[in-house]
């Protein structure tokens, strides 16, 4: 059941959130909403005990908004309050930041994994055939019944399959400490590196991570993590040399040829490259 209420905004806790507030993004929101107030509503939960009753509402969706309107020093705000436990709030704010166009690529993955991980908690696994152990109907934005949960997670946010399990990948194989570091690069919101950083082993990612903290350029940790390139011995580098004089000597005309050897001071052009091939030979 959900209710539409004008609530003060100090009866409403921000509680553990999945999608930190960026206070320049609630900033250009605060500018938006005192322009044309509050277009979408905010969502939160009842808590009648949080904080000994001082914050009987839990905000589930709508952060930045909320920080917009502390911001422009309104004291209350409009909020649909739903009748909903902490797992549901959770899963209803994920799929709202799942449509958000400044998500970053990391935050797209985390947020599935989390999702996925959340919804098995609550409703345990399930199997492609349904969930019969769930009696919960109350949950609508759950899918229908039927389907496994990779399904029922590309259904419910959108995404298609390969979308899914790409960011599955980056939500479940990074390694916490990466994750941290790569916040702030390029890489945050580049899902084919992302994926190569995914595919690292363990002990890889830990030193990148570490590589990171001093230079914020993947690429180059990337040339890094191959390790030092050899030098090729002199002799292999001469050896390319004469061949691209060769090479050049045959695709030369014979006037060129000519004039290329009078430049040197030698003549018998023909005779002396063919000479030259016999002792490269």
């Amino acid at each position: 059941m959900a209710t539409l209420k004008s609530l003060p905004l100090s009866s409403i806790a921000i509680g553990e959130r999945a999608r930190p507030v960026d206070l320049e993004h609630a900033a250009a929101i605060a500018g938006s909403m005192v322009d044309r107030g509050l277009i979408n509503p905010i969502t939160v939960r009842n808590t009648p005990a949080a904080n000994g009753g001082k914050t009987p509402y839990t905000l589930i969706a709508g952060g930045h908004r909320l920080e917009a309107a502390r911001m422009n020093g309104w004291e209350e705000i409009d909020a649909i309050v739903l009748t909903a436990d902490s797992a549901e709030a959770q899963l209803i704010e994920i799929s709202e930041n799942l449509y958000r166009n400044e998500l970053s690529a990391l935050d797209r993955g985390l947020f599935v994994t989390k999702y996925r991980e959340i919804y098995e908690e609550k409703h345990g696994k399930v199997e492609r055939g349904g969930d019969r152990k769930s009696k919960s109907n109350d949950w609508t934005l759950i899918f229908a019944p039927g389907k496994e949960l990779s399904e029922r997670v590309q259904e419910r946010l959108g995404i298609g399959r390969s979308t899914y399990f790409n960011l599955t990948l980056i939500g479940q194989k990074l390694d916490p400490a990466l994750r941290q570091a790569v916040r702030g690069t390029a890489a945050e919101y580049d899902q084919k590196k992302l994926l190569k950083l995914a595919k690292l082993s363990r002990d890889e990612q830990v030193k990148v991570a570490a590589a990171l903290r001093e230079d914020k350029n993947v690429d180059v940790v990337f040339e890094w993590l191959k390790g030092p390139k050899a030098t090729p011995p002199a002799e292999s580098v001469q050896a390319g040399i004469l061949k691209k004089l060769l090479a050049a000597w045959d695709d030369a005309s014979p006037e060129t040829r000519d004039d290329f050897l009078q430049q040197i001071g030698m003549a018998g052009s023909d005779a002396l490259m063919q000479q030259i091939r016999e002792e490269a030979a």
